[in-house]
C-alpha cells in the first residue's frame, strides 16, 4: 500500500518536474508500469463517458452513433502506435530508451488530459453556451500539457537534444503512417485470401 501511495506521489512530481522525473524513471526504476496502464485505460473510458455524458450545450455527437468499443480503440491505439513507432525510429537514431520507458512516459503524460477531461464532463452539465469556451480551454491545456510531457520524456529517456527530439518525433509520425499503411494492406490481402479459400471450399462442396 505504501508503495502505491509513493508511486502516486511520484506521478504528481512527474507532472511538474518532467525532466527530473523521467530521468529517475529511466535510470532508477521509479516509474510504475501498472499505474501507466491504468491511466491509459482510464483515459479511454473517459472519452467514452465524454461522448455519452457531456452536456448538451457542447455535445454535438449523435447518441445513436456512439460506439464505445470504437471510441476506446481510437483513443488508446494511437498511443500504442506512437510507442512502437518511436521505439522503432529511436533504435536507428541511437536512442537509449526502451519500449517500457516509452510506455511509462505516455501513461504518465496522459494524466493531465485525463483529469481535465473528467472536469470537462462535470462542468459541461452546469454551464451555458456562452461559457463553452471555458471547456475548450480545459481541453487545450490538457493536450498541450500532454505534448509537453511526451516531449520531455522522449528527450530524457533517449538522451536526445531538443533538436534531435523534434527530428525523431517527425520521423515517428512518418513511421506511424507507414505502419498503418502496411497493416491495412496486410489485412486487405488476408481478407482476399480468406474469401478465395472460402469460395474454393464452397465450390468443392457443391461439386462433391
Amino acid at each position: 500500500m505504501n508503495k502505491v501511495v509513493e508511486d502516486l506521489k511520484y506521478l504528481k512530481y512527474t507532472l511538474f518536474h518532467p525532466f527530473d522525473a523521467f530521468y529517475e524513471i529511466k535510470w532508477r526504476g521509479k516509474g510504475n508500469i501498472w499505474i501507466a496502464t491504468c491511466l491509459i485505460l482510464a483515459y479511454g473510458i473517459a472519452m467514452i463517458l465524454s461522448n455519452q455524458y457531456m452536456g448538451f450545450v457542447v455535445n454535438s455527437f449523435p447518441a445513436y452513433k456512439i460506439n464505445s468499443i470504437a471510441t476506446f480503440v481510437l483513443t488508446v491505439a494511437p498511443m500504442l502506435l506512437f510507442i512502437v513507432s518511436n521505439w522503432s525510429v529511436s533504435t536507428l537514431c541511437n536512442g537509449k530508451g526502451k519500449m517500457k520507458d516509452l510506455y511509462v512516459v505516455i501513461g504518465y503524460a496522459v494524466c493531465p488530459m485525463l483529469l481535465l477531461q473528467i472536469i470537462t464532463i462535470g462542468v459541461s452539465n452546469i454551464i451555458i453556451i456562452e461559457e463553452a469556451s471555458l471547456l475548450y480551454s480545459f481541453n487545450a491545456i490538457g493536450m498541450l500539457w500532454f505534448y509537453y510531457l511526451v516531449f520531455c520524456g522522449v528527450t530524457t529517456v533517449h538522451e536526445y537534444t531538443a533538436k534531435e527530439s523534434v527530428i525523431t518525433l517527425v520521423a515517428t509520425a512518418v513511421a506511424a503512417i507507414i505502419i498503418i499503411f502496411i497493416s491495412v494492406l496486410y489485412f486487405s490481402l488476408m481478407e482476399q485470401v480468406v474469401n478465395f479459400v472460402l469460395t474454393l471450399a464452397q465450390e468443392f462442396i457443391r461439386r462433391w
